[in-house]
C-alpha cells in the first residue's frame, strides 16, 4: 500500500499544472512585448534615416532630370515615377507617391523651385523622426516648414511651402520652429528645393 502511494505521488509530480502552465505564457508574452517593442523603436529609427536619405536623392535627382529645362512646372509623381526616381522606403500607388509611412506625399514643380511633403495624418510620424527628417534634409533644402498644416503650394504659389513652423529660410535655423511643428499631431515636413 505505501509502494502504491509513492508511486501515485510520483505521477502527480510530473509535468506541470495549469497554474505554472500560465505562469510561463504570461513571461513569455511580456518578454515579446517588450522584444517587438524595442523591434519597433529601432525599425522607427532607421526608416527615418532611410526615407531621409532617399527623399535626399529623389530631391537631388529632380534637380538633375529638370534644371536642363529651366523648370519644374512639369514635375508630378507620376512624371518621377515615369523616370525611375522612386525607390524604397518611396513608392507608388496609383498616381500617388507615399514615404514610408504610407502617408501620400505632396510633390510640386514652380518656375525655379519645387517641394516635397513628407508625413500626415495616415500614418503619422513621431516627433523623434519628425526631428531626424527634417535636419537630414536641411542639407539641401532651401526652406522647411514643420507642422499638421505644413503644405506644398499648388497653382500660382507651385513649388513653395506654406504653413506650419519656418525651420529653415536659407541658411537660417530655428530649432524652436522644429520642435514645436514635430510636437503637433499629424506632423507633415514640408520642404522647398531649388
Amino acid at each position: 500500500m505505501f509502494a502504491m502511494q509513492t508511486l501515485a505521488k510520483k505521477k502527480k509530480q510530473l509535468g506541470m499544472t495549469l497554474q505554472e502552465m500560465m505562469l510561463v505564457f504570461v513571461v513569455v508574452a511580456i518578454v515579446t512585448a517588450i522584444a517587438v517593442g524595442v523591434f519597433n523603436n529601432l525599425r522607427g529609427g532607421v526608416a527615418a534615416d532611410d526615407m531621409a536619405s532617399k527623399t535626399l536623392l529623389l530631391a537631388s535627382n529632380i534637380q538633375k532630370h529638370w534644371r536642363n529645362a529651366g523648370s519644374y512646372t512639369t514635375l508630378t509623381a507620376e512624371a518621377v515615377d515615369k523616370i525611375a526616381l522612386v525607390e524604397k522606403p518611396l513608392r507608388m500607388q496609383g498616381t500617388s507617391l507615399l514615404d514610408a509611412w504610407g502617408n501620400t506625399m505632396g510633390i510640386s514643380g514652380g518656375q525655379s523651385a519645387f517641394s516635397i511633403t513628407i508625413g500626415g495624418a495616415t500614418n503619422p510620424i513621431n516627433k523623434e523622426d519628425c526631428a531626424t527628417l527634417a535636419n537630414n534634409l536641411s542639407s539641401i533644402a532651401t526652406s522647411i516648414r514643420v507642422g499638421a498644416d505644413a503644405a506644398v503650394g499648388s497653382g500660382a504659389t507651385a513649388g513653395t511651402i506654406t504653413g506650419g513652423n519656418l525651420f529653415k529660410n536659407g541658411t537660417t535655423i530655428d530649432q524652436a520652429a522644429l520642435i514645436d511643428g514635430c510636437n503637433a499631431s499629424d506632423t507633415i515636413i514640408a520642404a522647398q528645393f531649388r
